[in-house]
């Protein structure tokens, strides 16, 4: 009893262990899942929170740089000053005024100013103010004595003609010489009421706050960010430029189009060096573009391991059920099994010490008849000694006709000793002389019923297994073709044999085919003619294990199959073998 408790309990936490598993594959697929949607989100809000933020600080020199044009439009006029210059001068110094108090209140505001066109003052003439090292407002000079103050094409003017030709314009980063630092300049055309130039109006702003923004981004571990221009060339990332190069030959970082920019999935893959890469884009107002990268490995480390952890835990359960059910099947199964065959040993055992009755009774009529003739024989011998008319001619005679009964008598104990041998050997051997051992046997109760037996052969077939079994099924279909043939007392009495070879696809097969001419049977009771205990003949003594142990044997031993099916004139048993080569 505690054996068994032992083995319950053992199954339960081997099968919990194994629903563990199955479950814990199934958390560790979906916590992936939601992990990578995570990430992308993550990623996305960061690309877009970093990208508004950005925008916000370039949009705040827009709207100054707006104010002041705004300012100056309404307070110029260029025919009121064109050839009047105190009233320039009157109207500059009233929008120096107007500029120093705009960077007084906007703090993020490093430099402003405001070109005027030289054709209009009749001078080069700029309004600049500066914040300087303590925050406050300075104005600047101008180097505006030079004679190439402003000349269309050179570097130090692109702000001023561009934002002519433009109505405004945002520059890339460059390095200011009058400055002495990085930065990048917005500039925006002021026309007055009448349409005429008045001048530009700018400011330039330093890439320090901006670049540091990406340099020190909080990523995720593996995570880049890169800031590039609006024809992604690199301005600043978190990681060298090299690297940034690298991801962009490899598709790391791709020319996205602007509608997948503002949308919600703004998120493309690539595969490097066997690696996954996700990618976020965000647009800043002057028409740069955000990048974040993720590298999918660093994120998914912890996931990988502990599914690495499943599969050592999942290797070591597949071995310990394995031990355990080979450890049950040797205790358990084992003697199952064992139990299961000796059984079907008693069956066979049985069913072969059923016929051995029947088989002596057949052999005890066909050893009368010759016996008789043989006793005949002897007292004519003596007849002819005792009366002189014994010749050597008429001794021969009687000698063959002995010898004759002799040899017969001693065919049928042959067959009946092959089918008594217990040898459990498989060999190939030909069905056709396996077929005639069974008639033989039977030879006597065939001819007492006066049953006619037509035997089509075939020749050079051959099936592998035990000749003993098959001959014992043999004589099993046999045994029920003559029963049913007696039983319906038929006009014509025959048992039809016909073996043939056939192809079965790629290989050949041995078919065997016994009709008889007695009833059909009942379509609902042929599906149960081959299982266990089901007979027809139980007033008769059937013990209805005849076709079953038959068709063990061909199904089991001989890789076979037998049916059973009404034809015209009777009731066919069909029996398919493949060949000996091929089954052994």
């Amino acid at each position: 009893m505690k054996k068994v408790i032992f083995k319950v309990i053992l199954s339960i936490v081997i099968c919990s262990m194994i629903i563990t598993l199955f479950v814990s594959g199934a958390a560790i697929t979906k916590t992936r899942e939601i992990l990578h949607k995570e990430v992308e989100k993550e990623i996305s809000y960061a690309v877009r929170k970093y990208a508004v933020q950005f925008s916000k600080q370039l949009e705040t020199h827009e709207n100054v740089i707006d104010l002041v044009s705004l300012f100056t439009e309404e307070t110029f006029l260029v025919a009121q000053y064109e050839n009047n210059r105190m009233s320039f001068e009157e109207k500059e110094r009233l929008l120096a005024t107007i500029i120093k108090r705009t960077m007084e209140s906007q703090e993020e505001i490093k430099s402003l100013y405001f070109t005027f066109n030289p054709d209009t003052s009749k001078a080069n003439d700029e309004v600049w103010y500066l914040r300087n090292g303590s925050g406050d407002a300075q104005y600047r000079e101008a180097d505006n004595t030079i004679e190439d103050w402003l000349v269309d094409g050179k570097e130090d003017s692109e702000y001023y003609f561009s934002a002519i030709r433009k109505g405004s314009n945002w520059s890339g980063v460059e390095y200011d010489r009058y400055l002495n630092d990085y930065s990048l300049t917005y500039s925006r055309a002021c026309y007055d009421k009448n349409g005429n130039l008045i001048g530009v109006a700018g400011t330039d702003i330093f890439t320090d706050d901006i670049f540091d923004s990406v340099r020190n981004m909080e990523l995720l571990e593996g995570g880049s960010a890169f800031l590039m221009d609006g024809e992604y060339n690199y301005l600043v990332g978190s990681k060298p430029e090299e690297l940034f190069l690298d991801l962009k030959k490899s598709g790391g970082i791709k020319m996205v189009q602007p509608e997948i920019d503002s949308s919600n999935k703004n998120i493309t893959y690539a595969i490097i060096d066997g690696e996954r890469y996700l990618t976020s884009y965000g647009k800043i107002s002057n028409g740069w573009n955000l990048a974040i990268i993720q590298s999918e490995k660093s994120l998914m480390e912890p996931v990988e391991q502990i599914k690495q952890m499943v599969y050592v835990m999942g290797l070591l359960v597949l071995v310990a059920v394995f031990l355990y059910f080979f450890y049950l099947s040797r205790k358990s199964v084992l003697p199952i099994v064992r139990e299961y065959e000796q059984k079907d040993i008693i069956l066979l055992h049985q069913s072969r010490q059923a016929k051995l009755g029947e088989m002596v009774g057949n052999i005890a009529h066909q050893w009368k008849q010759p016996l008789n003739v043989m006793n005949i024989t002897l007292s004519n011998l003596k007849d002819d000694y005792n009366s002189g008319s014994l010749s050597e001619e008429l001794m021969d005679r009687y000698l063959a006709d002995m010898r004759s009964y002799i040899i017969s008598m001693s065919g049928t104990v042959d067959d009946f000793a092959d089918f008594l041998k217990p040898g459990r050997k498989k060999e190939a051997f030909d069905p056709c002389s396996a077929v005639e051992t069974s008639l033989g046997l039977m030879a006597e109760s065939l001819r007492m019923n006066r049953i006619a037996v037509r035997f089509e052969r075939a020749e050079g077939l051959c099936i592998f297994g035990f000749r003993n079994e098959f001959c014992q099924g043999i004589f099993n279909i046999l045994n029920n073709a003559r029963d049913a043939i007696v039983e319906a007392s038929m006009d014509i009495r025959e048992i039809a044999i016909k073996m043939k070879r056939v192809q079965d696809g790629d290989r050949d097969v041995v078919v065997i085919e016994i009709a008889n001419r007695g009833p059909n049977i009942p379509e609902n009771l042929i599906p149960l003619l081959f299982q266990p205990y089901f007979t027809t003949k139980e007033q008769d003594g059937g013990t209805g294990i005849g076709l079953y142990l038959t068709r063990q044997i061909i199904e089991m031993h001989f890789n076979g199959r037998i049916e059973m099916f009404n034809t015209i004139d009777g009731v066919c048993c069909r029996i398919t073998i493949p060949g000996g080569s091929e089954n052994e």
